[in-house]
């Protein structure tokens, strides 16, 4: 979504002027010169009878007119009013867009914030906040963005996205961005203790949403799991293990990008929990049949309550409710596998 910032106002309504006032100068161009050609009257006369008839003010007449100048005068009151009421209407339009639009644009973002349910919310929209924004729209996915900084807001909404001008550390600001329906929360906020505030207030409205706190400061990551965070990312970190991984192993890196990001039609990597009722609770891998059924291959499995990831788990490993299970395939692969789940 993007609101109307004042001094941007909107190509079409620029359009609706300039085409307004071209029509209006053209009405005054053929009264003038119908004046003078019709009743002989000066440039002066002609032009003072034309902006007298178009504006409809009633002032006299410069001279008693004939038949073929009363006939021109209600053409150029029917064509001048018409011109005026145009203008005037594009003018108005302008008024509304550059002052009023950013009322109006808020109002509208509050009212599709509102209507969100099962979303992420954005707390921050820093360098890092930016960056998980990105990447939630490039997948679809409905979010909201909590930012505190007015000039960072602005850029937000330019950017298109809904957003909150408020502090995330606020319970009524989270509430407003609907913490009790979100599935997941990221808090990328620049302080550790704004972050740790964050999590345990979000904790406290939503126990069961999902929640990703960055940390910047040693010692800060035991604390947000303490209050709540799922998982805890230190920027600092990730970059460093990252550009070692790049450097060690970049064809595994590769691999695994291009995967999770959905680069390449070949394969895509996706998690999916098994949810009570699934066909697959109960069964092992091997009489569960994926691979065989739908093409998709089980690369981990991650059982309800542990920590860790069993990966290339036997054919013998039983599927059990809440099991998230690590998946490989083509779009087509997967799409047979979310009807047959």
């Amino acid at each position: 979504m993007n609101l109307k910032r004042k001094g941007k106002t909107p190509t079409p309504v620029r359009r609706h002027l300039a085409f307004a006032l071209a029509i209006l100068l053209f009405v005054i161009i053929v009264g003038v010169t119908g004046y003078m050609l019709i009743e002989g009257m000066s440039f002066t006369e002609a032009l003072y009878m034309t902006i007298v008839t178009i504006s409809t003010v009633g002032f006299r007449e410069v001279r008693e007119l004939g038949t073929g100048g009363m006939y021109f005068t209600i053409f150029i009151i029917l064509m001048g009013v018409s011109a005026v009421l145009f203008f005037l209407a594009g003018a108005f339009e302008y008024v509304l867009s550059e002052y009023l639009g950013d009322i109006w644009g808020l109002r509208k973002m509050r009212s599709d914030i509102q209507k969100l349910k099962g979303h992420y919310i954005v707390c921050g929209y820093g360098r890092v906040g930016k960056a998980v924004a990105e990447e939630l729209a490039s997948q679809g996915k409905d979010f909201v963005v909590i930012e505190h900084d007015t000039l960072s807001f602005e850029q937000c909404v330019r950017d298109g996205y809904l957003a909150i001008n408020g502090s995330a550390t606020d319970s009524e600001v989270l509430k407003e961005a609907g913490i009790e329906s979100a599935v997941g929360l990221v808090s990328a906020l620049k302080s550790d203790a704004e972050n740790l505030y964050v999590v345990l207030t979000a904790k406290v409205m939503n126990k069961d949403i999902i929640i990703i706190a960055r940390s910047d400061e040693p010692g800060a990551e035991e604390k947000l799991e303490m209050v709540g965070a799922d998982r805890v990312i230190s920027p600092h970190k990730i970059a460093g293990r990252r550009m070692a991984n790049l450097l060690v192993r970049p064809q595994v890196c590769e691999f695994i990008d291009t995967g999770v990001a959905g680069n390449l039609p070949e394969y895509h990597l996706a998690e999916h929990r098994v949810f009570e009722g699934s066909s697959l609770v109960g069964k092992t891998i091997r009489d569960c049949g994926l691979r065989d059924r739908t093409g998709v291959t089980i690369l981990a499995i991650k059982k309800a309550g542990e920590h860790g990831f069993n990966a290339n788990p036997e054919p013998e490993t039983v599927i059990e409710k809440d099991d998230v299970l690590i998946l490989i395939g083509t779009p087509e692969q997967m799409a047979l596998f979310e009807g047959k789940k």
